[in-house]
C-alpha cells in the first residue's frame, strides 16, 4: 500500500552547534551524525537563524566533500515526510531543470510518461528571477491547484499516473528553511548547497530514475558550459550515492526554448504539442522526447535512446499524452468543462481560456539574412518586468503577458519582417521603459547561413 513515511528527528548531541560551525569554518569535514544533528536542530530549536547563516557561509567558503553533500541531502530529505511507492517499483520517474526561458518541458513530459504507464510525482517550482516557473504556468489554467495534500498526491499518482505540484509543508521543511536563509546571506550560488537542495527534493519522491537538465547561458544560473559541467558532475555523483539512477543533460540556454515565453502562452504551446498540431515547436518536441526517452532507457522500458524517443513521440501522435493531461488537470482542480475545452478542437475557446494581453507589439528585423541568435535574457526580462514574472515574492503574476517567436535559429529573414510578437498591457512603457528597445535588439542576424541550434552540449549517464 502506498504510504507517506514519517521520519523521527533526533536530539542525540555530540558537539555544540557553535563547535560544528567552527569545524566547518576551519576547513574540516563534518561527519554524517554531525550534519544530521545540525539539520535536526532546525526543527527542535537547537539551531537559530544566526547559526544557519554562519554555517552556510562556512560551507560557501570551505566547500563540502561528496560524502558531506550526500549526508546533507539525506538529512534534509529526512527532515519531514517522504513519499513511498512500493507497488510501483521500477516505474517511478521524474525530471528536474535548473530553469530557463521558455522552459515548459515538464508540462507535456509528465502526461507523456504517464501515457507510457509510468508514475510521475513531479514536484515543481515557481519562477525565479527572469526564469518562468512551471507552477505559475499551470496556474494560468482556471482552477488548477498546485498545493496538494500528501493524500491527494497519492490518489493522483495512483489513478492518473502523473501530477505536477508544489512541495507540501510536510515534505523537506529543512530545504525551505535553508533556502530562505541562503537567499538573504548571499550563499545561493554554491554547488554543494544547490546539489543538496535539488536532490533532497527529488529523493523525497522515491524515484527509480531521474533526468536532470543543467542549463548554461545568458539566462541560466550557470553562465558557461564549464560551470554547468561541474554542477552536473556533482549532481550525477551524489544521485548515484543516493541510489537514484540518473542522467544529467547539459543544455544551452542563450536562446529561448520553443516559440513562446510567458505563462498562459506556454500552456498553449504545450497543448499544441500534445495535440500534435501542424506548426508545433519541433525544438520543444525534441527536448521532451529526448529526456522522456532517456527515462524509459534508465528503467529498461526502452533498449535504446532512439527507441525511447519514438515511444514518447507516439504518445503525442496518438493522443494518449493529451488524454493524460486532461485527466491530470481535472485531478488538480480544473473543471471538466474547461479541461474538455482546452483539449478540444475549437481554438477560439482555448484562446478565451488562456487569454493573452490585448496590446500587440511586433519586433521587426533590421536587416536581411539568417537568424543567428535570439537573446533569451532580454526577452525573459521583458516578460518579467511587464508583469509575467515576479520582482518580489509577493507580486501577483499576470498570466496574459507573453512573447511569441515567429522565427528560430537558422531561419532566413528579410529586413522589416516581423520575427516576434509581444503581448502586453497599456502600461508597458510605465512598467519597463526599455521594453521596446530590448525587444528590437534581441535578434542577431547573420549575412551567411546559420546551422540550426544544437541544444545538448553534453550528457552524463
Amino acid at each position: 500500500m502506498t504510504s507517506v513515511a514519517h521520519t523521527m528527528n533526533t536530539n542525540d548531541h555530540h558537539a555544540s552547534i557553535p563547535d560544528l560551525i567552527a569545524k566547518k569554518r576551519d576547513g574540516h569535514e563534518l561527519q554524517p551524525d554531525e550534519i544530521k544533528q545540525f539539520i535536526s536542530g532546525l526543527s527542535n530549536g537547537d539551531v537559530q537563524d544566526c547559526h544557519v547563516g554562519a554555517m552556510l557561509m562556512a560551507i560557501f567558503i570551505r566547500g563540502m566533500s561528496e560524502n558531506e553533500i550526500c549526508s546533507l541531502t539525506m538529512s534534509m530529505r529526512d527532515s519531514g515526510e517522504r513519499l513511498k511507492w512500493p507497488q510501483y517499483r521500477g516505474s517511478v520517474v521524474d525530471k528536474h531543470s535548473t530553469g530557463g526561458i521558455g522552459d515548459k518541458i515538464s508540462i507535456p513530459l509528465a502526461p507523456a510518461l504517464a501515457a507510457c504507464e509510468l508514475k510521475v510525482p513531479m514536484m515543481a517550482g515557481r519562477g525565479l528571477g527572469i526564469t518562468g516557473g512551471t507552477l505559475d504556468k499551470l496556474e494560468s489554467m482556471p482552477g488548477y491547484q498546485t498545493q496538494l495534500t500528501d493524500e491527494k498526491i497519492i490518489e493522483q499518482i495512483s489513478t492518473v499516473g502523473c501530477g505536477i505540484f508544489s512541495q507540501s509543508l510536510k515534505l523537506n521543511p529543512a530545504d525551505r528553511y535553508l533556502y530562505a536563509i541562503r537567499d538573504v546571506t548571499a550563499t545561493v550560488p554554491n554547488n554543494a548547497l544547490i546539489v543538496s537542495s535539488i536532490l533532497s527534493k527529488k529523493s523525497i519522491e522515491d524515484l527509480d530514475a531521474l533526468v536532470l537538465d543543467v542549463k548554461y547561458g545568458t539566462s541560466a544560473f550557470m553562465k558557461t558550459a564549464e560551470q554547468a559541467e561541474v554542477l552536473a558532475e556533482w549532481l550525477f555523483k551524489v544521485s548515484e550515492m543516493l541510489g537514484m539512477r540518473t542522467c544529467c543533460y547539459i543544455t544551452e540556454m542563450n536562446n529561448p526554448i520553443g516559440f513562446c515565453i510567458g505563462n498562459a502562452i506556454e500552456i498553449r504551446e504545450s497543448i499544441d504539442l500534445m495535440k500534435y498540431k501542424p506548426g508545433h515547436s519541433k525544438d520543444l518536441e525534441e527536448l521532451v522526447c529526448e529526456q522522456g526517452g532517456r527515462l524509459l532507457v534508465l528503467i529498461n522500458k526502452a533498449e535504446t535512446i532512439e527507441q525511447g524517443r519514438e515511444i514518447l513521440r507516439e504518445t503525442f501522435k496518438n493522443g494518449t499524452a493529451l488524454k493524460k493531461f486532461h485527466e491530470m488537470i481535472i485531478g488538480q482542480g480544473v473543471s471538466k468543462t474547461i479541461a474538455d475545452q482546452l483539449v478540444g478542437n475549437d481554438e477560439s475557446i482555448v484562446d478565451s481560456i488562456l487569454k493573452l494581453a490585448n496590446v500587440q507589439h511586433q519586433a521587426i528585423a533590421l536587416q536581411s539574412g539568417f537568424v543567428q541568435a535570439i537573446d533569451s535574457f532580454k526577452l525573459g526580462t521583458i516578460v518579467q518586468r511587464l508583469g509575467g514574472g515576479r520582482l518580489k515574492s509577493t507580486d501577483k503574476i499576470d498570466f496574459s503577458i507573453g512573447i511569441r517567436l515567429l522565427k528560430h535559429i537558422g531561419d532566413p529573414i528579410k529586413a522589416n519582417e516581423p520575427w516576434a510578437v509581444l503581448y502586453a498591457n497599456d502600461d508597458a512603457a510605465t512598467r519597463y521603459p526599455k521594453y521596446f528597445e530590448d525587444l528590437n535588439t534581441a535578434l542577431q542576424v547573420s549575412s551567411t547561413s546559420v546551422e540550426p541550434l544544437q541544444r545538448i552540449h553534453k550528457i552524463l549517464c
